[in-house]
């Protein structure tokens, strides 16, 4: 039996998610709990030997200090990010990409300011990672690549002078010369390359239509409805219009409190992304949303931002803990609360073990 440690550069598969739906001929959506069963039966066939999957790594980035105007923009990345981790056990490493302020899309900024994000540190801890561990005897036999960037040449050579095999997975048109050489002239791999276009059928995410519960307060009607949407585990479902009427309220709610242009840090507050605890402090239950105490200042929060609690169940004095999306401006006598998301209730359990 060989063992597999796949590492996947997130940020890459990620941005070039178009290419494999030009290939694929119409919408598409890579199932991300099939592709290492995928490759690793791929690799089954070619070795002729069974294939266990050890350990699966992705590595990607996200936004921080970005304008409030496109949290809708982060929050899907960072909902993707918790999917791998929830769904599949997925081993995600998220490094930050500071806008200073600024919109996340360059169409969006001011067309005479030259500020570029730049993403750092995400190659680097996939390459580091993959090292570590080839270092680490028996932690596996292939290491599987997925990605299209030719900065990893020297991490895969390193590797393999190690004693490890590689084996790499990439697209067609974002896959650099020296991968895809057939005579290897870098000595990159021991496998053939695997094309993600080549195996669309089998890494498609597949949903069946199927009846489910509307679980909104504002859902109007028959609760049952018929959806094809992607239920997480633990997570309620909302039909498509009153996932519209969130998020047209959610949008409504935090104008009352976050002053729109450019959102600063400031020192000593919590980052983005950064998870702290709370008590609710006071409920709006006509409006749906409510503000958490910490030391840190008051947060804001939205029906929307609950993760596997309703709304109605929800008291004064709950202990919480969540996810920082903007921290709390003491400065400002107008707009001094942050802004908080995956709000949920702390166990026992968690309260003990921070």
């Amino acid at each position: 039996m060989l063992k597999l440690m796949f590492f996947i550069d997130g940020t890459w598969l990620y941005s070039n998610q178009q290419h494999l739906t030009e290939a694929f001929g119409q919408n598409f959506v890579i199932d991300y709990g099939k592709l290492p069963k995928v490759l690793a039966n791929a690799i089954e066939q070619e070795t002729g030997v069974g294939c266990d999957v050890v350990r699966t790594m992705l590595f990607g980035s996200n936004a921080i200090h970005y304008q409030m105007v496109d949290e809708h923009l982060v929050e899907r990345r960072r909902d993707f990010f918790e999917l791998l981790r929830e769904e599949f056990h997925f081993e995600v490493e998220v490094y930050p990409i500071d806008y200073r302020g600024r919109r996340l899309r360059r169409k969006d900024r001011d067309q005479f300011d030259d500020f570029e994000p730049t993403e750092k540190c995400v190659d680097i801890a996939l390459a580091s990672q993959m090292l570590y561990f080839s270092a680490i005897p028996n932690a596996f036999d292939i290491a599987v690549i997925v990605a299209g960037d030719k900065d990893f040449i020297p991490a895969i050579q390193a590797v393999r002078k190690l004693g490890k095999r590689i084996v790499i997975a990439s697209i067609k048109k974002s896959c650099p010369a020296e991968f895809r050489d057939r005579k290897d002239a870098q000595k990159l791999r021991d496998f053939d390359l695997i094309w993600l276009d080549d195996i669309l059928d089998r890494l498609e995410l597949k949903i069946e239509m199927r009846r489910l519960e509307c679980r909104s307060p504002f859902h109007k009607g028959d609760k049952m409805v018929y959806s094809d949407a992607f239920i997480r585990k633990g997570r309620k479902f909302y039909c498509p219009s009153c996932i519209e009427e969130y998020n047209r309220l959610k949008e409504r709610d935090v104008n009352e409190f976050v002053a729109d242009g450019m959102l600063e840090h400031i020192e000593g507050m919590p980052d983005s992304g950064q998870i702290l605890t709370g008590f609710i402090k006071r409920l709006h239950r006509e409006k749906f949303y409510g503000f958490i105490q910490t030391t840190a200042g008051d947060f804001f929060f939205h029906l929307s931002d609950l993760t596997s609690m309703d709304f109605q169940d929800l008291e004064v004095g709950m202990r919480v803990r969540f996810e920082v999306i903007i921290a709390p401006d003491p400065s400002s006598s107008e707009k001094p609360n942050g802004k908080a998301t995956r709000v949920e209730l702390e166990t026992e359990l968690d309260s003990y073990e921070s």
